[in-house]
This record gives C-alpha cells, sequence and structure tokens, in this order.
C-alpha cells in the first residue's frame, strides 16, 4: 500500500506555528494547529516565514522542516486527511 506525500504547505504551516519541535504534538493537535495556522495566515504567509527562517537560521529551519514533514505524514496521512 502506497501514501500519497503531504502537501508541502501543510509541512510550512506546522512549521512556522508556535508549536515546539521538541514537543509531541498528538494527531488532532498537529491537524488543529495546521488548520488554525493556515486560517491565520494562508499559503503564502506560511511560504514566507519559512523562507525568512531558512534565510536567517538555516541550521535550526532544517531540523525543523524535518520535524515538521515527519510529524504531518503521521497524522495528515494516518487519519486520511486532507
Amino acid at each position: 500500500m502506497t501514501t500519497r506525500p503531504v502537501d508541502p504547505v501543510l509541512c510550512m504551516a506546522l512549521f512556522v506555528s508556535d508549536t515546539p519541535c521538541f514537543s509531541n504534538p498528538n494527531d488532532a493537535e498537529v491537524r488543529a494547529t495546521v488548520d488554525d495556522t493556515l486560517d491565520r495566515l494562508g499559503p503564502q504567509e506560511c511560504y514566507a516565514r519559512a523562507a525568512e527562517v531558512f534565510g536567517d537560521r538555516p541550521d535550526v529551519a532544517l531540523n525543523r522542516i524535518q520535524w515538521a514533514r515527519s510529524v504531518c505524514e503521521r497524522a495528515l496521512t494516518a487519519a486520511g486527511a486532507r
């Protein structure tokens, strides 16, 4: 069984959220955070903020985007969401 990759904008929304990457949010928390962040900022602002972090702190950004992607893949594909 293959799964589709998570839409990158959903990962960006978690990336720019206030959720600390050392936390272990459950699937419902991830979905709520992604939805709230996209509602507040929209996709373009999520990408803009992520780009700013990558420009200013690439060392931090790499770890955070890897965390966000992993958490989103778990939370958003497990539930069949999105």
